[in-house]
């Protein structure tokens, strides 16, 4: 009899756990933690990264489809377990719609449309950042879509090849490479010189490949790559001014 009322016990128990554990994952809005949710997957048939800024029942954010490099404000609301994103152009203005079903905040999916087309979308999380809205990289005097624009920026000019454009998002002196020898280089022309054994192969691949939203940061700045090749920056004082500049080179 013990063990029959012990068993039953360890059921009981069980029950209370799991029912614990749902109404852990599934998305209250006056339960989240206030912070950023970081997605990765599809709208359609386009590869699409999302990061949004959860505070109760408001949602705000930036998404993109992957290759395009350009990035759309997105705002809405959470309501009974159901998300309305809208996305907005430069001018401000609604240019699309995501509806979708958010029971945990492990997957969202539903449909998006802006007004002629429909597509469904299917997200899942990736990562969680508990910060405040606007600090998720913390350089300060800058918000996160300044520090996401100058990475985009970076990417940008490597893609085209634009060495006199990215020279000027340096900060000098900079200690790099070449030729497996530590060189510091001290001006724009230096670095426009040594551009192309500065950005090898693996630097380049690895800049251009890296996701602005997902960037790593610390109290050193924010990075751009992976593993041993990237590049560092950060807010910089020049000439009384904020700047964000590279200040930092792995290669």
């Amino acid at each position: 009899m013990k063990s029959l009322k012990a068993r039953k016990r360890i059921i009981v128990l069980l029950s209370i756990m799991i029912l614990i554990l749902k109404s852990t994952f599934v998305l209250s809005n006056d339960k989240i933690e206030k912070g950023y949710y970081d997605y990765s997957g599809k709208k359609g048939n386009n590869d699409v990264v999302m990061s949004i800024y959860i505070d109760n029942s408001k949602v705000k954010g930036l998404y993109v489809c992957k290759g395009v490099r350009k990035y759309i404000k997105l705002k809405g609301i959470i309501k009974d377990e159901k998300i309305k994103l809208n996305e907005f152009d430069t001018k401000g203005n609604v240019v699309g719609t995501f509806n979708g079903n958010i029971r945990s905040v492990n997957i969202i999916e539903g449909t998006w449309s802006d007004g002629k087309i429909k597509m469904p979308f299917k997200l899942k999380l990736v990562d969680t950042i508990y910060a405040d809205y606007g600090k998720r990289f913390d350089l300060v005097g800058f918000s996160d879509e300044e520090v996401v624009k100058f990475a985009s920026n970076v990417q940008n000019y490597l893609i085209k090849n634009n060495k006199k454009e990215l020279a000027k998002l340096i900060a000098y002196p900079i200690n790099v490479k070449i030729d497996g020898k530590k060189k510091i280089i001290r001006n724009e022309k230096e670095f426009i010189n040594n551009f192309d054994k500065i950005f090898n192969g693996n630097l380049k691949k690895a800049v251009i490949n890296a996701e602005p939203l997902f960037m790593l940061t610390s109290r050193y700045g924010a990075m751009l790559g992976e593993g041993g090749y990237n590049v560092w920056f950060t807010g910089i004082v020049r000439k009384g001014n904020d700047y964000l500049l590279i200040y930092a080179i792995n290669n």
